[in-house]
């Protein structure tokens, strides 16, 4: 209940984009027509009781008895920066949404923390700036990703800020669930939260929290400083190094009870931890050919081989063909999806299922995508390329647009009309792909694959080819600030 009697009235809305400038080049800008959006009722009903930020949010305002505001939320796939005019249109859509919703005590918001407006403006910023204008006296609590690329504006315009700890990000509903419910112990005057950030000079590659891992522990080190008396929230931001922006950077928040001390230290602790560990998190790569080698000399079962230079979720285009290429140089039966291509996906339904045709699939995006390969192809299913997601963001509907499966040689390939990473086996079994009936499945991911085909596969690796979205982030051409972080720059300073 608010110092008013009544219950607590708390906005929820967002603009979630990972935003890669690298990528800018091949696929333009992030147009309006790349974002999924909802509004009032229509939010509640995409979110409640999903695994996902906003789905945390509305666990959190439902179990307080707080009144929730639903106002306007836009997320679209990783990929290129956003037009400035895109930009403008989902930043007024909010804008309505949060003026609708009232003089609201609590605003909680569902942003990426790596957006950009091309050609380099936070996006987060912006949003953060409108939505303060807007509610001043509003609590304001921010849930980012774990490869936010945190701007140093962040603890003057959020009152509460958590992240992600795992990669699989399958704990995003839990950390927007302890935002939301220290945002209303905040309103009630329960708590006086202090947010302190220290950002490193350096970026890490993409790291997953898997056992054994660098990530793990220091997974591991944020979680037990949650834990120490005073301390309401610590992230560490890996950072996103597809964003060659001023904002990029890996980073620590921790928000304490009124402790600033404290924050400080703990931020000071990670840091420190962070430097010294650092070479640990050096990729050892895998190309195509040899993760495909691989794949087949180890044991029986399926192996999974996520294409971890060509990932959408990191802003990849989706229709690189350099593992695909792999799996054709073998017999062995094996599964590719999906390859974003539109022409080919036209030319399948109009074909139609059962016809065999020649086809030209990827490889249109140049450097970004490789060489398209000629092929000739059965096609064995079409779908609407809509499913439910059921690892990460359980629950959550994911489209992507109409599709094939088209067979070529010993792989069957599933073609999407969209852009968009796979997570978990669904839109496998939309096309009658069962996982264990193949000795490989290649996917368009590179780490959140792992949450969502661990009961299917037997193991699983990362190929790496050349591209804007590599993991060897090192390696990527880049001429903007990020060039003088780690492991860019050997020389980078502690910071």
């Amino acid at each position: 209940m608010s110092a008013a009697g009544r219950p607590l009235r708390a906005a929820v809305g967002g603009v979630v984009h990972e935003s890669s400038t690298l990528m800018t080049d091949y696929l333009g800008t992030a147009e309006l027509s790349a974002f999924s959006c909802h509004r009032g009722t229509g939010l509640l009903t995409e979110f409640t009781g999903t695994a996902t930020v906003t789905g945390g949010y509305l666990t959190a305002c439902a179990e307080a008895g707080a009144e929730v505001r639903p106002a306007f939320h836009a997320r679209a796939e990783p990929g290129p920066a956003v037009g400035p005019a895109t930009y403008r249109a989902l930043r007024d859509h909010l804008a309505e949404g949060i003026a609708a919703a009232g003089d609201c005590d609590v605003v909680l918001l569902d942003l990426h923390g790596a957006g950009v407006v091309a050609p380099g403006r936070s996006l987060d910023v912006d949003v953060l700036r409108t939505v303060r204008a807007l509610l001043p006296r509003a609590v304001v609590a921010v849930t980012m990703d774990l490869h936010a690329n945190v701007p140093a504006e962040l603890p003057e315009l959020a009152d509460i800020v958590t992240g992600f700890h795992e990669y699989p990000h399958t704990d995003a509903a839990d950390r927007s669930r302890l935002a939301g419910d220290l945002a209303l112990a905040t309103a009630r005057g329960d708590l006086r939260p202090t947010v302190r950030l220290r950002r490193l000079p350096m970026l890490l590659p993409p790291s997953p929290t898997v056992a054994g891992s660098p990530a793990r522990e220091l997974r591991d080190l944020v979680r037990a400083i949650e834990q120490r008396p005073g301390v309401l929230a610590c992230t560490v931001f890996h950072g996103f190094p597809y964003a060659d922006t001023e904002q990029a950077a890996t980073s620590v928040v921790t928000v304490t009870d009124h402790d600033p001390r404290l924050a400080g230290e703990c931020c000071d602790e990670v840091a420190d931890w962070l430097h010294g560990h650092r070479e640990r998190f050096r990729i050892t790569l895998l190309e195509p050919e040899e993760a495909v080698r691989t794949a087949l000399e180890g044991g029986p079962g399926t192996v999974v081989v996520g294409d971890g230079s060509d990932n959408p979720g990191c802003g990849g285009a989706g229709d690189s063909t350099h593992l695909l290429r792999a799996l054709l140089d073998r017999p062995e039966p094996s599964c590719f999806a999906t390859l974003w291509d539109p022409p080919a996906v036209e030319a399948a339904t109009t074909a139609g299922v059962g016809a065999t045709l020649r086809l030209r699939l990827g490889g249109r995006h140049g450097w970004a995508s490789g060489p398209p390969v000629e092929a000739e192809g059965t096609v064995r299913a079409l779908t609407d390329g809509t499913i439910v997601q059921s690892a990460m963001r359980r629950g959550k509907r994911a489209d992507f647009g109409p599709c094939a499966r088209i067979t070529v040689g010993a792989c069957d390939v599933i073609v999407a009309a969209r852009r968009r990473q796979v997570l978990d086996p669904e839109i496998l079994l939309l096309h009658g792909c069962l996982p264990e009936r193949y000795r490989i499945v290649g996917v368009k991911s590179v780490n959140h694959f792992r949450a969502g085909f661990a009961g299917a596969a037997a193991r699983m690796l990362v190929a790496d080819a050349p591209g804007p979205t590599a993991r060897g982030i090192e390696h990527i051409p880049r001429s903007g600030p990020t060039r003088l972080l780690w492991p860019m720059s050997t020389t980078a300073a502690a910071g």
